[in-house]
């Protein structure tokens, strides 16, 4: 039986699992301005956007209506959770083969299975069954640890290899039955660059959004610098921030281990699972913080580094000019380990 689990923690648009754990601070370092703002609620969680200025041809209300419309009609793509979206549809689908769906979610999952390749099977948006049979999906029955039988039938219906997309005709091909597709590891970052492209086209040269800790900053903050984002230290030294990194035109999210998982017969279980081996991941990373220009790439890349661990994270960053901030755990303490890249954002 379970000793202990921790926070299974709201997710993709409604409670359904999502393979990560956000650990930014939000607050704008060095003011207590955070200017004016738009709030409001999509994909499960909060969004919020700030700026510094914005042009008098700007409607407030207009603007919000739009970034609203915005994120339901990424909602009715891509949720897991609402029946009526493509994706949804596309996965209660009892055949394989070619489905016909939106260019964007085609194009989404392109990029998803690109990253899949990149780290080599780390980032898995099918990797849903072993999810649930680990007690952290969606599913309210009780739990009970998985036999290694169950974690093999789980295994054959995951797998990106399963999985194919293609954007002429736009179409999605499942190439077994059993293959549920959820891209919430990546389309909160998705739906931040959505909304950044609202905000230029309407001409606002300075602001920050933020959708459930994915984070994207342009421009100055109100204290008249680039926007400050805390990296807050792990569970034991919660509140307390690990680092200041400088965001300009440039996206932030950060995946962790150490608020969701749980103990069984004396061993810890992390929620991040491999989708290779089937097990929860047992490497030292608590958490891992990737910069990029794009929201929905770094919301993917920090999933994939929570897989792959830290060596093999700092390999491939240091190969891909990807900018990562590591903090693993050794021992009693907590380390950090940051590629070169990131050394241009971090301010203190």
């Amino acid at each position: 039986m379970l000793a202990q689990m921790h926070s299974k923690f709201l997710a993709f648009f409604t409670p359904q699992y999502i393979v990560l754990a956000t650990v930014l601070m939000l607050s704008a370092c060095d003011s207590n301005d955070t200017g004016p703002q738009l709030t409001g609620t999509t994909m499960g969680t909060g969004y919020t956007i700030q700026w510094t200025e914005i042009p008098d041809s700007v409607d407030i209300l207009q603007l919000q209506e739009s970034i609203e419309t915005r994120l339901e009609e990424l909602n009715d793509l891509m949720s897991t959770y609402l029946t009526h979206s493509q994706l949804s549809g596309f996965n209660r689908s009892r055949e394989t083969g070619w489905h016909s769906v939106e260019p964007e979610l085609a194009e989404l999952t392109l990029v998803a299975l690109e990253i899949s390749r990149q780290s080599e099977g780390a980032f898995d948006v099918t990797v849903g069954p072993l999810v649930n049979i680990w007690g952290f999906g969606p599913d309210e029955t009780e739990f009970s640890f998985p036999t290694q039988t169950e974690i093999d039938i789980a295994k054959r219906s995951v797998g990106y290899r399963n999985l194919q997309a293609r954007l002429e005709p736009a179409a999605l091909n499942k190439q077994i039955i059993d293959l549920h597709v959820d891209l919430s590891a990546i389309a909160k970052g998705y739906a931040v660059d959505q909304i950044a492209e609202i905000l230029d086209r309407n001409r606002l040269q300075h602001y920050m959004i933020e959708i459930g800790g994915e984070v994207k900053g342009k421009g100055v903050a109100p204290h008249g610098e680039a926007w400050r984002i805390g990296i807050e230290a792990p569970q034991a030294r919660q509140g307390n921030v690990e680092a200041i990194i400088s965001l300009n035109n440039v996206s932030v999210a950060t995946s962790g281990n150490y608020r969701n998982f749980f103990e069984h017969e004396g061993v810890t279980y992390s929620h991040t699972i491999n989708p290779v081996s089937g097990y929860p991941v047992k490497h030292n990373l608590a958490s891992a913080t990737v910069i990029h220009e794009s929201a929905a790439m770094a919301d993917a890349w920090a999933t994939a580094c929570m897989v792959m661990g830290p060596q093999k994270t700092y390999e491939i960053a240091q190969r891909k000019k990807l900018a990562v901030f590591l903090i693993t755990q050794e021992d009693a303490q907590y380390k950090t380990t940051v590629s070169e890249k990131m050394k241009e954002y971090i301010v203190q």
